[in-house]
């Protein structure tokens, strides 16, 4: 942050509050804030690398009727990648079964969406690329709108495991660890040996659900990814 960027911050922020906009801070991830009055703003909108990946995926605009572009891709069966600018104009998203699977992994996301299986047709994906953005949060926030049950897959290591935890205590609804068990990474443990500094993360995980498998990434030593357990998703 430059000086020039925290007056323009500031400048925006004054803007927001003389028209009555709130927008909530999230200690889970810090740039949030800033990044949704620059949107609110209209300054991030150009921002095409900010997208959300998404599958089989209805959304509601402000207006109330459904977005024809995604109805159109969900009847294609393809895969779409949403840009902040579409996303801001949405209202909710919602999803078939009330539920939505979300992965990490980009490739892992191409091979479920591309699963030729009948069932797998009706199911909604979404993929968060790593280390969430101020897309997928919104998304996050839409699909919280329709009450969507989420089920989230991360790689079995400290990042991974981090950003998991970080989602889950994001997100406003019901949200499950999906293939995040002790004998998930048993089946999709590597050689990748990860150093101390990378252990250390794991430290910062609290939550009783992913308390088994650090316990056994820690014993191991070693990392453990998606890719390894598509068969089983």
């Amino acid at each position: 942050g430059t000086a020039d960027g925290n007056f323009l911050y500031q400048i925006i922020q004054m803007d927001m509050e003389s028209r009555s906009i709130k927008i909530e801070a999230s200690e889970i991830f810090p740039a949030y804030k800033r990044q949704k009055s620059y949107l609110m703003a209209g300054i991030m909108l150009d921002d095409i690398s900010n997208y959300a990946m998404l599958y089989q995926v209805q959304a509601v605009k402000k207006d109330g009727s459904i977005h024809q572009g995604m109805a159109g891709f969900a009847r294609e069966q393809h895969i779409v990648q949403v840009p902040l600018a579409v996303i801001s104009e949405w209202e909710l998203l919602h999803c078939s079964q009330n539920e939505i699977y979300i992965v990490e992994n980009p490739s892992v996301f191409a091979m479920l969406c591309g699963n030729e299986e009948t069932d797998h047709k009706e199911k909604a994906y979404m993929c968060m690329n790593g280390q969430p953005r101020l897309a997928g949060l919104m998304a996050l926030d839409l699909l919280a709108k329709s009450e969507t049950r989420v089920y989230y897959a991360g790689d079995l290591d400290p990042e991974g495991i981090l950003i998991a935890q970080k989602l889950s205590r994001y997100y406003k609804g019901e949200f499950h660890y999906w293939h995040m068990e002790t004998a998930d990474y048993e089946k999709c443990r590597s050689e990748e040996v990860i150093l101390p500094k990378r252990m250390k993360i794991l430290e910062r995980i609290t939550d009783g659900r992913l308390k088994p498998v650090v316990d056994r990434i820690e014993e191991y030593g070693t990392a453990g990814y998606q890719e390894m357990l598509v068969e089983e998703m």
